[in-house]
């Protein structure tokens, strides 16, 4: 431990002397996030491309009678092990990772522990290799970001400058695992930080270029999919492609629906084997499979499926088989994502959008089969249909489709159908897929005014940026339960109730963790703040909150309902005053 502090000292120190003024110290860590973003990516994608032939394809290939069961106990075996994995040692790493990246951006000041993300890329990998039907690109950005995380600390960089490495680090993820770096930026933008206007503006470009240059340099420069030379199209070409974005739109909200609401079930069960979820998901994942594989010995449901996306872009695959892959992996993202799978859902999204646009040009093709050829170019649509409707990125969807298959002269089609997409699912479903996630996990970022920057932003209700989940103590609760209810919290304040559930004071963490041990005996009541702690109410104004804060030495106030007096409904820290004043400031630029 002492060469560890020792080492991060000596880091700090050198980072201070050599990276004075801002724009120095954006192009050196632009640079270095460029080249960690870029290697991490290009290393992620050789772990599953491993995985997946050595396990789940070579299962699929085998000249077996045998290949239909290990198809189907491999994923559950995998999804058993992962979350055993997760459960013990990672539960963080857990699920997309985009989401969970969000919420450290905005309510951490991009703090990751750098567990998370080798977890994540080794259960990651484990996981697509053994069929899971998810993508790499959400794990990569954890990873990424993680990563980043990390060496900002280590380097010494205030809590703010740690947290705009978060959507740098995300931009260089996306933009090494999908070889799209217009794309990559246009997504930090959209989904992470949600406006153009930012002081990490400039870094974000630094390092989606840097870490697309390193994938290149590894993998190839050419674009992530190769398919045939597309002409411009006509009217009814056009038309087509805002039928395949009105049925994108109403089948995202369906996969939206259905992977929310399997989660919101799953996430209640409760007990000593909820670590065995995904294994679970990983059956009903086999079995979808196995079928597919059993009537059209296609395997593109498990894992990422790329190969049967490819035949898919060139109008390869009959009308049957279509319908069978968009149908069996949409379940198998949905069984795999909410039983707790490690893994994303832009790849399984680009897939089922490419399946849709293909069944669409089938069919248009048996009505008049000089439109037969559409199918390839209605399945390169129909990729970025589904992505904006899912994702509820518009403009990144428009650009990734375009970089990863450089087909531009579908351009103004895949933009009427990425629009149209993006229109009928946020008709449908108010809250986007990310958002609605964080929200089962009981993170609300949508209470906070984080994406309408205001020079009055002082003036709204401390409601909009206050802490509303909390551990309440009972007065009568002992000492040492007390200790074990907040073992696992960051709060250095609790509010403390009597017996009808009334506030009564605060107690502090040092003041359970000091006297528990000696007098076992004693209740949270007896140890309560003396003098009390300043309570405010959840209309008051976010500056008049300041104001109590300057007037106490407590760093943590308790927010207590106007209607029903003495009821907790949350409290409210220093650090929820400073995120949000960092927030403004890094938007007005």
């Amino acid at each position: 431990m002492f060469h560890y502090r020792k080492l991060r000292r000596m880091a700090a120190d050198a980072a201070h002397r050599l990276l004075r003024g801002q724009e120095r110290q954006l192009y050196f860590l632009g640079a270095l996030i460029g080249v960690l973003a870029g290697v991490s990516a290009v290393a992620f994608h050789w772990a599953i491309s491993w995985s997946e032939h050595n396990i789940i394809y070579r299962f699929a290939e085998m000249e077996s009678p045998w290949r239909f069961a290990l198809v189907i106990v491999t994923p559950a075996l995998g999804g058993i092990l992962a979350g055993w994995c997760l459960a013990n040692y990672a539960p963080l790493a857990r699920g997309s990772g985009i989401p969970q990246t969000k919420a450290a951006y905005f309510l951490r000041f991009g703090r990751i522990r750098g567990d998370v993300g080798l977890w994540k890329f080794l259960v990651g990998a484990f996981s697509i290799g053994t069929g899971g039907s998810l993508g790499r690109e959400g794990p990569t950005v954890q990873v990424v970001a993680s990563f980043a995380s990390v060496v900002g600390r280590w380097l010494g960089l205030a809590p703010r400058d740690v947290a705009r490495l978060v959507p740098m680090a995300s931009a260089g993820g996306i933009a090494a695992a999908f070889n799209t770096p217009l794309a990559a930026i246009m997504f930090a933008i959209e989904e992470i930080m949600g406006d153009l206007k930012h002081r990490a503006l400039a870094g974000i470009v630094l390092v989606a270029v840097i870490a697309a240059v390193i994938e290149r340099a590894m993998l190839g420069s050419s674009a992530m999919f190769s398919v045939p030379s597309h002409q411009e199209f006509s009217v009814v070409g056009l038309v087509l492609s805002v039928i395949v974005g009105l049925l994108a739109g109403f089948f995202s909200e369906g996969f939206s629906w259905g992977l929310l609401t399997l989660r919101e079930r799953l996430k209640a069960i409760r007990g000593r084997w909820v670590w065995a979820m995904p294994g679970a998901g990983g059956l009903a994942t086999g079995i979808v499979g196995a079928l597919v594989l059993f009537f059209y010995d296609r395997s593109g449901v498990f894992g990422i499926g790329y190969n049967d996306l490819t035949d898919a872009l060139f109008g390869r695959l009959g009308i049957g088989v279509l319908l069978a892959l968009f149908v069996g992996k949409f379940l198998a993202t949905i069984f795999s994502y909410s039983s707790g799978g490690c893994g994303g859902i832009f790849a399984p999204t680009l897939f089922i959008g490419a399946m849709l646009g293909g069944i669409v040009g089938k069919l248009a093709g048996l009505v008049d089969p000089g439109m037969a050829p559409m199918a390839s170019s209605l399945a390169v649509i129909g990729m970025g249909a589904m992505f904006a409707g899912v994702i509820r990125a518009p403009v990144c969807s428009i650009l990734m489709i375009f970089e990863l298959t450089g087909d531009y002269p579908l351009i103004l089609a895949i933009m009427l159908a990425n629009l149209t997409a993006y229109a009928v699912a946020s008709r449908l479903r108010k809250v986007p897929v990310y958002d609605a996630l964080l929200l089962q996990d009981g993170i609300n970022l949508r209470k906070f005014p984080l994406l309408r920057p205001s020079e009055h932003w002082q003036d709204l209700p401390v409601n909009t940026i206050m802490t509303h989940e909390v551990v309440a103590l009972r007065q009568d609760e002992p000492l040492p339960e007390a200790a074990a209810k907040i073992a696992g919290e960051n709060f250095n304040l609790y509010p403390v109730l009597d017996g009808d559930g009334r506030y009564v004071g605060m107690v502090h963490r040092k003041g359970i963790q000091r006297v528990a041990p000696e007098h076992p005996e004693r209740v949270v009541g007896d140890i309560l703040v003396d003098p009390p702690v300043p309570i405010v109410h959840p209309d008051q104004k976010i500056k008049d909150v300041v104001r109590e804060f300057v007037a106490t030495e407590h760093t943590t106030l308790p927010v207590i309902s106007r209607v029903e007096p003495g009821r907790v409904v949350g409290v409210v820290t220093l650090h929820d005053i400073t995120r949000q004043q960092f927030l403004q400031e890094d938007r007005a630029v």
